[in-house]
């Protein structure tokens, strides 16, 4: 029987991996993923067969003052977090930077 302190510990352990699949450029799921500071790693998995812009930004910020990185067709991308960041996301066309076009989700969370 697990003491009440280890029974408290397992309810508030963080996942080590969550995975966000998109399809039809949206993402599932599409509101708060949390995992593990520093070892918990985000897959973006992309069930779609064309590629796309992923774009991360704090929160508070404008989302072109973020990153981009590539996410394939049908191609996979990770991601980490350090301990306290939160991140917004978005999925745009690879080409242009129509905000209308993008689809978002989050943020990611530790």
């Amino acid at each position: 029987m697990a003491t009440p302190g280890v029974a408290r510990a397992k309810q508030t352990t963080l996942p080590r991996s969550a995975t966000i699949t998109i399809r039809d450029q949206k993402p599932s799921p599409d509101g708060r993923v949390e995992v593990a500071p520093w070892t918990g790693r985000v897959h973006f998995a992309n069930k779609d067969n064309k590629e796309y812009r992923l774009r991360f930004w704090k929160t508070n910020t404008e989302p072109l003052a973020g990153i981009d990185i590539l996410l394939p067709a049908r191609g996979r991308v990770t991601v980490m977090i350090k301990k306290n960041d939160e991140y917004h996301y978005g999925i745009f066309h690879v080409k242009g930077d129509e905000a209308a076009t993008g689809r978002g989700g989050g943020p990611i969370v530790n």
